[in-house]
């Protein structure tokens, strides 16, 4: 019999604040196994640390299991440590200067600080004998006032707070509302706008079981999907990425995977399995959502470019900046078409932020990378509740309204 374990031990500490400050801690502890005994795979998952459990579990499944010639991934060693510590209550008297900071300024400020800490394991008689662990600061913001818009960051280290929202509030200041630019214009999306529409389509499109579940829907290899500006590659050895690992979450050794090199399709994701059913090798993309294992990147990465904030808007005579988008969940990943509210919308006359306004934006993801004219130097981090990490910075294009 073949076995895999996996442990998650995940710790959260942090404040919130919509009034009053007010801490929390929260733990989540889970054991999943995978079993493989002639020719049938089951999965199980367990809280805590109750190996025997989620082990009995996947015994009692193992005969509804169909029958397929699939063996666990030959794993490998690997260890690393990048954990920090933050104190609750120094968050909690920053995040309480910052809040009277914006007041001062006319702004309003609501939301959540928090430090994760994920440490896992993963052990399989194919070899995989894995411990890693690292922590992240996430921040989830909304700034309120004439003009309001959320905020999603994170960092790999201890950062002051400020630092998540100062980038923004230079671009707000003083703004009235405005009537919407018409015709053909030039976009700047923010990170946070920006991963709403683009994660799940990049994904969809990249991931291995794509191919074999619809064959010709998947990126092929040489083929044009975006401009000569963007590179999109999925980098878990990033340092600074929210998620740093060196093996997946079935143990196989994890690396810089390239998607899209200066606008050409490179390769897909791949778990063992839908490796396996396709006759390829694991990319190490195995991600593990409670007990199953899809293909998935760790961080997923727009490469940057050489452009600031200020640059990117003085060479814009009619647009806009994306700086928040509402409806992303009606994007139909398959396509990439998406019908969205930009709200609010910065907008940009002859190079400069003249004020602010809402309006529906059609449009299509993969038209959006191939008409990109200009990308920022500075990557913003993401953190996903699934145990995703986006690096992302302001992305320039253009689109019809």
């Amino acid at each position: 019999m073949e076995r895999e374990v996996y442990r998650l031990r995940e710790e959260r500490t942090g404040v919130s604040f919509e009034g009053s400050i007010k801490p929390f801690a929260r733990v989540r502890e889970f054991t999943a196994a995978r079993l493989i005994e002639n020719g049938r795979m089951s999965s199980a998952l367990a809280e805590g640390k109750d190996e025997e459990g989620a082990l009995r579990l996947a015994r009692e499944t193992l005969r509804f299991s169909k029958e397929e010639d699939y063996h666990l991934p030959t794993g490998c060693r690997a260890r690393w440590d990048r954990t920090f510590e933050v104190e609750v209550e120094d968050l909690a008297g920053e995040l309480s200067a910052l809040v009277g900071e914006l007041e001062k300024r006319g702004f309003s400020l609501s939301g959540t600080v928090e430090l994760i800490t994920r440490r896992f394991s993963v052990e399989s008689t194919a070899g995989a004998d894995v411990e890693g662990s690292y922590s992240l600061m996430k921040a989830e913001f909304e700034i309120g006032g004439e003009l309001s818009f959320s905020l999603s960051a994170g960092s790999a280290s201890r950062v002051e707070l400020s630092g998540f929202i100062n980038p923004y509030l230079w671009l707000i200041e003083g703004l009235g509302e405005a009537n919407p630019p018409k015709g053909n214009v030039e976009t700047i999306f923010a990170p946070t706008p920006l991963y709403s529409i683009l994660l799940v389509p990049v994904l969809w499109k990249f991931r291995g079981s794509t191919a074999l579940k619809s064959p010709g829907m998947e990126a092929k290899e040489g083929e044009t999907l975006a401009s000569s500006l963007v590179t999109i590659l999925d980098d878990p050895l990033d340092e600074n990425s929210l998620r740093y690992v060196k093996a997946d979450d079935e143990g196989v050794r994890a690396g810089k995977n390239v998607l899209i090199e200066d606008g050409i399709a490179k390769g897909l994701l791949w778990d063992s399995h839908s490796a396996w059913k396709a006759g390829r090798e694991s990319t190490g993309n195995g991600i593990r959502i409670e007990e199953k294992i899809i293909a998935g990147s760790h961080n997923l990465t727009l490469v940057p470019g050489n452009r600031t904030p200020e640059g990117l808007i003085s060479e814009i005579d009619k647009g806009f900046i994306a700086l928040g988008i509402r409806g992303a969940n009606a994007l139909d990943p398959t396509t990439g078409d998406f019908s969205v509210v930009v709200t609010p919308a910065l907008l940009i006359e002859r190079g400069e932020v003249r004020g602010f306004s809402s309006f529906e934006l059609r449009g299509n993801v993969w038209g959006l990378l191939k008409n990109a004219t200009g990308i920022g130097r500075e990557l913003t981090r993401v953190w996903l509740e699934e145990g995703l990490s986006l690096s992302l910075p302001f992305l320039r294009t253009e689109v019809m309204l």
